[in-house]
């Protein structure tokens, strides 16, 4: 299974996970949202200011990015 690493992004990475083993692309991108969401809840001061979830795969390569200004 591949790993897939997950950042709270602006401008920059603002912090940082552990690469986390998911079976493919598609889990990583539903994991984003969960992650997004559990952030706005925890922390609605978020809103409004940019910050998105970063997925990136072993490669470095972007798979998504979850905005957390979109989410309702």
């Amino acid at each position: 299974m591949p790993f897939y690493h997950f950042d709270l992004t602006n401008s920059e990475t603002i912090a940082g996970e552990r690469y986390v083993e998911l079976p493919g692309d598609g889990e990583a991108m539903d994991s984003a949202d969960v992650i997004a969401r559990q952030l706005v809840s925890d922390h609605p001061e978020l809103r409004n200011q940019s910050y998105a979830v970063l997925v990136t795969n072993e490669e470095g390569d972007e798979v998504c990015r979850v905005p957390l200004d979109v989410l309702h």
